[in-house]
């Protein structure tokens, strides 16, 4: 059976996409992942690279293509410079979306400082997947793409995540004010180095947190003690020398 040398140089084309598609993106990645790099760019090289790797692969089907039908390939070039457009259009986004995120995660990482590490660990990755998602589909939309369907996901997901957030607030934020409350009373009356003694604790005042006040017990132990506790019990003061 004789082969047809159209489909054997149809084959030729789309191996010879595929390898030098990962040259290329092999090349971009290194280059763009060096130390000297802004760290945005470092973010975006593995981007880049999948960019290259693609426009490889399309370049050697549209080749292909030219060998099995020479014909479908006459009114690429118009369509090629119509698409061009929005394609930058789309690749800037990806880009623009990759340095926001860069930027919020490093806002969030330094304001998280307080809270707990597992917080700390999850917080940003999920801004960060957040917002290069959105931009995907901002992206995407550039290309031409219908994600209605997507766009309506996410949108769903955000605001169950917000209403999710807003009900964790709102249920946690009675305690929390009620101490702060507290605090800026008894701030007033207890100072460091105070000694206090009340059915709850027994000892000295070393530190005046946010919402819970520092005491060292007879012992050696440190306790730490609601200011709300405190204001509602009867408290025995020994000043500081």
């Amino acid at each position: 059976m004789e082969t047809d040398p159209n489909w054997i140089g149809a084959a030729i084309a789309v191996a010879a996409g595929l390898v030098i598609g990962s040259i290329l993106a092999r090349a971009a990645r290194g280059v763009l992942s060096q130390e000297r790099r802004p760290e945005a760019v470092r973010d975006a090289a593995g981007a880049i690279a999948s960019v290259f790797f693609a426009a490889a692969v399309i370049a050697g089907l549209i080749t292909a293509l030219g060998f099995v039908d020479d014909t479908a390939v006459d009114d690429l070039p118009k369509d090629f410079i119509d698409y061009v457009p929005r394609a930058l259009s789309a690749a800037i986004v990806l880009i623009v979306a990759n340095i926001a995120a860069t930027f919020i995660v490093a806002a969030l990482e330094r304001s998280l400082g307080h809270v707990s590490p597992v917080v700390r660990q999850r917080v940003p990755p999920i801004a960060r997947g957040a917002i290069l998602f959105m931009g995907g589909l901002i992206a995407a939309n550039q290309l031409g793409i219908d994600t209605l369907i997507l766009t309506l996901a996410a949108a769903a997901v955000f605001f169950g995540l917000a209403l999710t957030a807003a009900l964790v607030a709102y249920s946690g934020s009675g305690p929390v004010a009620s101490e702060v409350a507290a605090s800026r009373a008894l701030r007033r009356i207890l100072n460091v180095g105070d000694s206090v003694d009340t059915e709850i604790v027994t000892g000295t005042i070393v530190e005046l947190h946010g919402v819970k006040a520092e005491v060292q017990t007879a012992d050696g132990r440190r306790v730490l003690v609601g200011y709300s506790s405190l204001l509602d019990a009867v408290v025995g003061i020994t000043r500081a020398d």
